[in-house]
């Protein structure tokens, strides 16, 4: 459940050589990306639910097709505010987001108007854009991604708009807030897509308290990935004595050739030490070069438990992780949204706001996949699941509501 203050109420809730060259420009300008990852700068992979598209009206500018502009459809609703929204590339977490932002500002009655600039990863591009933002009428920036977060840490501390960041990997690993506890003291207020290692290893104990073995599925040279969750993860593993065997990849584009050739051997040995595999289990993080494969990763695991950081890992089928305990996109981007209200309606001061957790962290569950490896689900688990998928495979509960069949 996400708590948070919003109008005195309490709100509650459980995105050739032209090619080359623009890389060659990324890598320049800082972000150091692999050209997998790189993008253009359109923006109209950012579409709209149905709903949405009934109270807002949205219109990409004619001259600059990196820029959406998202208004109330307001009749008699007056203007308040207006939100800069700055994300660093085409995302479906973004899409995501932007949607469930958009929702509960309307469901709030707060009807800003919203710029939407898909900077492509373009540090000067970023820059620029924050350096004008408050001359250019806006209340407050709104950064989606661990990169535009990033942005706005290296470059607008303590400027003169307040920020919120939303869907980004967890701030107090990457050393931008101190603590869970505190603020940043300065214009930044920040959210995590990450569950505290800790809590996340009291779910993972409660699921099989005989662990002694775990695959840890990631890409290496996904540094936010890799500083968030396989860094704290190895650690807190080896403090318990867990063995941890490495399944990583190096390069997204060869990515499921590199899991072809790893899996089986990480298996092999987790067989070899663990016959029964009762003591074992696959930890797959958000690494997208992971995450895009899952397909394979489910053929390979052998019966081997998959245990994801990310929900949408536990999906409908058997091509689907067991459990999942992490934190919904949608619900990081309400409590983020919950965070932007509390600033410009209520005045509160973003960096006294701690970092946003959303907690309990989401559980998944896929009851097919567990019984067809016979792994017991914890009772508490199911109680507090937001996603469940049922014998057959099928989605019955989604955000705590059970699903009509």
């Amino acid at each position: 459940m996400i708590k948070g203050k919003s109008n005195g109420s309490a709100v509650q809730i459980k995105l050739n050589h032209v090619y080359s060259f623009l890389l060659l420009a990324v890598l320049i300008l800082g972000f150091n990306v692999p050209s997998s990852y790189a993008t253009t700068s359109d923006i109209s992979w950012l579409s709209f639910s149905e709903i949405n598209q009934r109270n807002w009206l949205s219109n990409i500018d004619s001259k600059d097709s990196s820029r959406l502009y998202v208004k109330p459809d307001r009749g008699s609703k007056e203007q308040s505010h207006k939100i800069l929204v700055v994300v660093a590339k085409k995302s479906g977490s973004y899409k995501l987001a932007m949607n469930r932002l958009l929702e509960v500002f309307y469901q709030e009655r707060f009807f800003p108007d919203f710029e939407v600039v898909n900077i492509n990863r373009d540090e000067k591009v970023g820059r620029k854009l924050l350096k004008k933002a408050k001359s250019r009428g806006f209340d407050l920036i709104f950064t989606m991604g661990s990169e535009s977060a990033a942005l706005v840490h290296r470059f607008y501390q303590n400027g003169p708009l307040p920020v919120v960041t939303s869907i980004n990997k967890d701030p107090v690993s990457l050393g931008q807030v101190k603590s869970y506890k505190e603020g940043t003291g300065n214009n930044i207020a920040t959210t995590t897509l990450n569950v505290p290692i800790d809590i996340q290893l009291n779910y993972l104990f409660e699921l099989n308290p005989g662990l002694k073995h775990v695959a840890l599925l990631y890409n290496r040279n996904h540094k936010q990935v890799v500083k968030t969750e396989v860094k704290p993860f190895r650690q807190a593993m080896e403090a318990q004595g867990i063995r941890v065997i490495d399944v990583r990849v190096e390069d997204r584009d060869k990515a499921r050739e590199q899991l072809e050739a790893r899996l089986p051997k990480a298996v092999m040995k987790l067989k070899e030490i663990d016959p029964t595999l009762r003591h074992s289990l696959m930890w797959m993080t958000s690494s997208t070069a992971i995450f895009s494969n899952l397909d394979l990763v489910t053929e390979h695991a052998s019966g081997i438990p998959i245990i994801s950081t990310n929900p949408n890992a536990v999906r409908e089928g058997r091509q689907s992780a067991a459990v999942a305990i992490g934190i919904d996109r949608r619900n990081n981007a309400h409590l983020a949204a919950v965070y932007a209200l509390r600033i410009l309606r209520d005045g509160v001061d973003p960096g006294s706001l701690e970092v946003g957790v959303v907690t309990p962290p989401d559980i998944a569950l896929n009851f097919l996949v567990a019984r067809d490896i016979g792994l017991k689900v914890p009772f508490t688990f199911l109680e507090s699941a937001g996603f469940v998928y049922g014998y057959q495979g099928e989605l019955v509960r989604s955000f705590g509501q059970n699903v009509a069949p």
